[in-house]
């Protein structure tokens, strides 16, 4: 496991700049809003902020983590030749560690509005079911669309504008629903298949961006 070894992330944090940070202020930003969030009626706008705002900014590492590979087309060309390892480390293994930093800052917000609201109107394993695999599927949604556009404006413009059109119109557009649109944070069987199919795309997408780097690495 020498590859995983190479991952240096504060030095990938240090690359980003003050980029690097947004995640955070957007977390932060909701856990303020849910600890002065007066009553059980404000649960629907917790929610949609977690949504539409906290869950698609899962992607935003996934993406900045290659903004050099857009800017540098040939970026995979310094990777060993015919080194698998070199190019999961480079690619997936490096996106799955900033996602977990991601996750354990997600579960401060998610833990925080447990506090607010207590057992038994929000429970923490209702939330994780509801919201973790949304960020699992944006967070590898965005390192496929960097790795397959190596442009950052794209999977940007891609991810801000389903976000809009899905907040406008909810589920009358028929394009497939990330978002539960889940009111009350409760578990339904409904939300339970949404979880396993938001982890089930985000595992192909992975996979996809996963050979999109091999195969540019072999032309």
């Amino acid at each position: 496991m020498a590859f995983v070894k190479k991952i240096n992330i504060s030095s990938e944090a240090k690359s980003m700049g003050i980029d690097f940070y947004v995640p955070f202020l957007i977390i932060l930003i909701a856990i303020l809003y849910t600890c002065f969030s007066p009553d059980l009626e404000s649960l629907q706008y917790i929610s949609r902020i977690i949504e539409f705002v906290v869950c698609p900014i899962a992607a935003w590492w996934s993406v900045y983590l290659f903004l050099n590979h857009s800017v540098d087309k040939d970026k995979t060309a310094e990777l060993t030749p015919n080194s698998s390892p070199s190019i999961l480390s480079y690619g997936l293994i490096r996106v799955t560690s900033f996602f977990l930093i991601f996750l354990a800052a997600f579960f401060v917000l998610l833990i925080s509005i447990t506090l607010r609201y207590p057992y038994p109107y929000i429970s923490l394993f209702n939330l994780t079911i509801i919201y973790a695999p949304q960020t699992v599927l944006y967070c590898y949604l965005g390192f496929f669309l960097m790795v397959l556009s190596r442009n950052i404006a794209i999977p940007l413009f891609i991810l801000l504008t389903y976000i809009a059109v899905k907040y406008w119109t909810t589920r009358d557009i028929p394009i497939y629903n990330v978002m539960s649109f889940s009111i009350d944070m409760q578990l339904y069987p409904r939300i339970i298949l949404l979880a396993v199919k938001n982890i089930a795309l985000a595992l192909a997408l992975a996979i996809a961006g996963h050979f999109i780097l091999v195969r540019r690495k072999k032309i």
